[in-house]
């Protein structure tokens, strides 16, 4: 397929490419976001309207959390994903999933196991991709807070997110 695309791009001139171009940015959203992260300076409107989404996988409006809040939530962050430009970005975004997380534990009084796994999942994944990225400083702080948040608001008290800290950011 890639085989074929390049062929067609190569004979394409100038004013059909820029059509082209075009017609894919007025068909597909994520184009549309994509150049949006890519043109401008301040990716904050376009972050701020996934975290926006995470929000609302979680927090519903409704008494019950939905059940399908983690499963929605992670398309959310594979959407970002596919569209980033910035790592820095990425991490923040990730590690406000568990901060949206940690919140509704609290919120609902989640005892569910497999929420509180999921929840350490991303976490371990927030400071995999910290490090991965080089971001350790950025981010050690936020990562030490969470930990905290979560020995504050979690309910089933023998789960904690230390033991990834440490391994990440070499404890405190």
């Amino acid at each position: 397929m890639k085989r074929a695309f390049t062929k067609l791009l190569k004979e394409l001139d100038e004013e059909d490419l820029r059509e082209e171009l075009t017609n894919i940015y007025d068909r597909f959203p994520q184009v549309r976001e994509y150049y949006k992260l890519e043109l401008s300076e301040n990716t904050k409107g376009v972050l701020e309207r996934y975290r926006k989404a995470l929000r609302k996988a979680f927090f519903t409006g409704r008494r019950r959390m939905n059940r399908r809040g983690r499963s929605a939530s992670t398309k959310v962050l594979k959407e970002f994903a596919a569209i980033s430009i910035h790592p820095r970005d990425l991490v923040d975004l990730t590690f406000y999933r568990v901060e949206v997380m940690i919140e509704a534990i609290g919120h609902y009084y989640v005892e569910n196991e497999a929420f509180y796994n999921s929840l350490g999942k991303s976490y371990a994944q927030a400071c995999q991709l910290a490090r991965k990225e080089m971001l350790e400083g950025s981010f050690k702080d936020k990562a030490f807070e969470l930990a905290e948040y979560f020995d504050r608001e979690k309910v089933l008290h023998y789960v904690s997110l230390w033991e990834v800290f440490d391994i990440y950011f070499g404890g405190e």
